[in-house]
């Protein structure tokens, strides 16, 4: 066991670095550096965004950044909520036509048939049918087709991410930062993400350990620790 806040700010303070020079660095605001240092752990956004600048913190000054991660697990980190199981698909059983429904389709034919020929046997003399009555011809002008409305696909952006270099923590929403979160936590090294949507928005712990393609094409990541806004059109970071 071991103090987490102290532990970087003796860190820092051996390499002579401020905390505006760290915020510079690591696109961590200073009052979350401080909250870290404090270990006052209320003041950040949630467990997931704690882990994921202590990770980026204790990486920058050249410590083991995932001690500090276990250490954080062991003593402040609530219990995580299970996983929602995956939804069951369900078959739609198909109609099975009944036998009795082939029988009596084919005595309703039999029924008809014959009523049919007994008919045309009691007459001699088939009477003609009348002509069509003829409509006048219209000399009016023929009115105009109606334009045909194309509907276009609606774009969506697929991204995949691969830890090729190290592990990496990830914040993914949909829209926006607060928009339907669909994940977040470590992505590890050698595993592979992938998310699609119109639009998407992405923390990126380790961008550099990161490889990413758009669509099938590869994209640049930021350098540094950030958030960026995936659209089928390709990425743009934000600030804030």
């Amino acid at each position: 066991m071991f103090e987490i806040g102290s532990s970087l700010r003796a860190a820092r303070m051996r390499q002579g670095l401020e905390l505006s020079q760290v915020e510079r660095d690591t696109r961590i605001r200073v009052k979350y550096l401080g909250a870290l240092e404090d270990e006052r752990f209320d003041v950040l956004p949630g467990p997931a965004y704690t882990k994921g600048f202590l990770r980026t913190y204790a990486h920058y000054l050249g410590l083991d950044a995932q001690s500090f991660v276990d250490e954080y697990n062991t003593r402040f980190a609530p219990v995580e909520e299970l996983a929602a199981p995956a939804p069951v698909r369900i078959r739609r059983r198909r109609f099975a036509f009944a036998p009795w429904l082939l029988a009596a389709a084919v005595l309703a034919a039999s029924s008809a048939v014959l009523a049919w020929r007994l008919s045309s046997n009691g007459s001699h003399h088939a009477t003609p049918a009348p002509r069509p009555a003829q409509t006048p011809a219209t000399t009016g002008a023929a009115l105009p087709a109606a334009p045909r409305t194309t509907t276009r696909p609606v774009a969506v952006a697929r991204i995949m991410l691969v830890a090729t270099r190290g592990r990496c923590w990830l914040s993914v929403h949909v829209g926006s930062a607060t928009g339907r979160a669909v994940y977040e936590g470590t992505l590890e090294q050698g595993r592979t993400a992938r998310f699609s949507s119109t639009r998407l928005w992405i923390r990126i712990g380790a961008p550099w350990n990161i490889d990413a393609t758009l669509n099938g094409k590869a994209v640049q990541l930021p350098a540094s620790t950030g958030d960026v806004v995936v659209t089928p059109a390709g990425l743009s970071a934000t600030t804030g």
